[in-house]
C-alpha cells in the first residue's frame, strides 16, 4: 500500500513535534561549575614567597551565633585548606568565622600533654546568586572578600593576604595566611 503525500507530510510533522516535545534529562553535570569553596593557602612568614605546611591542621566553622559546625581534621602536613562559606541573603553582608588549630596531635612529652595553637580567623563577603541552569539551579559567588585574624597574644598565624576579592571558582588560592 502507498502512502500519498498528505499523509507522508503528516507523519514527517508528528515526527518533528516527537523531537521538539522531548526534553533533556534534569541532570546537573559533574563539570558544571557550582558553589566555590575558599582556598587558603599557608606560607612562610621569614620566606613570603614559599609554601608552608601546617603540621596536624584542624579547622572548625561556627555559625552566626558562634556555636561550632562540623570539624574539619587533617592529619597529615597540608599547605592549603578548602573551606565552605555560609551564604543566606543575596547582596547582604555576611561572615564566616573558622577556627584553626596546628598540631593538633603534637606531643610535647608522655604526660599527654599537647603543643596545639588555636587562632580564629573572620571571612566578610557578599554573597551573589547566579543562575547555572534549569538542572543546577544557582551556585552563589562572593564579593568584597576580606579576612581578620583575631589576636590572642599567642598566634601562629601572623599575616594575612587577599589574593582576589571574588571567590567564583576554586581554581586558584583566595587567601594567603603566613605563619
Amino acid at each position: 500500500m502507498k502512502l500519498n503525500n498528505t499523509y507522508k507530510i503528516l507523519l514527517f510533522l508528528l515526527i518533528i513535534a516527537g523531537t521538539w516535545s522531548c526534553e533533556r534529562d534534569d541532570i546537573c553535570a559533574e563539570a558544571t561549575a557550582t558553589t566555590p569553596h575558599l582556598i587558603i593557602r599557608f606560607y612562610d612568614i621569614n620566606d613570603p614567597e614559599e609554601l608552608k605546611v601546617v603540621r596536624e591542621l584542624s579547622a572548625r566553622g561556627f555559625d552566626a551565633d558562634g556555636n561550632p559546625l562540623e570539624d574539619f581534621t587533617l592529619s597529615s602536613p597540608y599547605d592549603s585548606i578548602v573551606l565552605p562559606l555560609r551564604f543566606q541573603h543575596e547582596g547582604e553582608s555576611t561572615t564566616s568565622t573558622f577556627s584553626l588549630e596546628k598540631d593538633t596531635d603534637f606531643r610535647l612529652d608522655d604526660d599527654d600533654t599537647t603543643n596545639s595553637n588555636i587562632d580564629i580567623i573572620t571571612v566578610n563577603y557578599t554573597p551573589e546568586f547566579q543562575y547555572v541552569s534549569r538542572a543546577c539551579g544557582y551556585k552563589s559567588i562572593f564579593n568584597n572578600l576580606s579576612i581578620s585574624i583575631g589576636q590572642d597574644g599567642d598566634n601562629w598565624i601572623l599575616t594575612s593576604e587577599i589574593l582576589t576579592t571574588t571567590i567564583d571558582n576554586e581554581d586558584q588560592a583566595h587567601i594567603i595566611l603566613r605563619h
